[in-house]
């Protein structure tokens, strides 16, 4: 809003292929050049428009002459969160997962991981994703009254979790992955004693480097959508 004017907005809709975006608002540009109250909205309308024809329209933004300057001046994070998907390296992890058996403490240590991973760095960001998994399955077992204590760490949860799955009827599940989920307990075994070791959790002179962060992280992703999945 800040940053483009009538010129950069006419060769941004042409280069993604969206001139028609002013056939249905044609008070936009005049919008832009006055700096009229309704700018902000239209602006949010017209990059939503771009970006719904096509994802790769990000790129286009992105390159377009002040917007990476501006944007890291004022909002570094999110400047170092669009460059890493512009870049390609948002794909390296697992999509955070959007679960049903959720509560407020999953959502803000989902929301808190998520920035971490993409402001400083997955090393940084996994005690939350940790706090996220610990609190999911626990979320899991109220959920579907499965008995547990409030001491049980993640280890002690899952295969209370595995014991409930294996008791509903098989729901055309495949024998072998499910067999891969009872085995998980022994990678989280793991993943506890990195978050206990080397990660901010505790004082550490050694974090994770970033892929074994990520490593560990996606492991955890994926555990989570899967079990999320079968329980819905």
């Amino acid at each position: 809003m800040n940053t483009l004017n009538t010129g950069d907005w006419q060769e941004l809709l042409t280069m993604t292929d969206c001139e028609d975006f002013l056939q249905s608002h044609h008070r936009f540009l005049q919008d832009v050049n006055w700096q009229n109250e309704g700018l902000k909205q239209g602006c949010i309308q017209a990059v939503n428009y771009m970006l719904d024809q096509s994802e790769d329209n990000i790129v286009e933004i992105w390159n377009l002459s002040g917007v990476q300057y501006d944007l890291e001046k004022k909002e570094p994070l999110l400047h170092k969160l669009i460059k890493s998907i512009v870049n390609g390296e948002e794909l390296k992890t697992v999509k955070k997962p959007d679960l049903l058996n959720t509560n407020e403490s999953v959502y803000e240590a989902l929301k808190d991981a998520e920035v971490l991973i993409h402001s400083s760095g997955a090393a940084n960001g996994y005690d939350r994703m940790h706090t996220a998994m610990h609190s999911f399955l626990r979320q899991v077992c109220e959920n579907n009254d499965i008995a547990y204590e409030t001491s049980d760490s993640i280890t002690g949860l899952l295969p209370k979790i595995n014991n409930y799955l294996k008791s509903l009827p098989d729901n055309g599940r495949n024998e072998k992955v499910f067999v891969m989920l009872r085995s998980a307990n022994s990678m989280l075994d793991n993943i506890n004693y990195l978050r206990n070791h080397h990660s901010l959790s505790h004082p550490s002179d050694e974090l994770l480097s970033d892929s074994d962060a990520r490593f560990a992280i996606n492991l955890s992703r994926s555990i989570m959508t899967y079990i999320d999945d079968l329980l819905k």
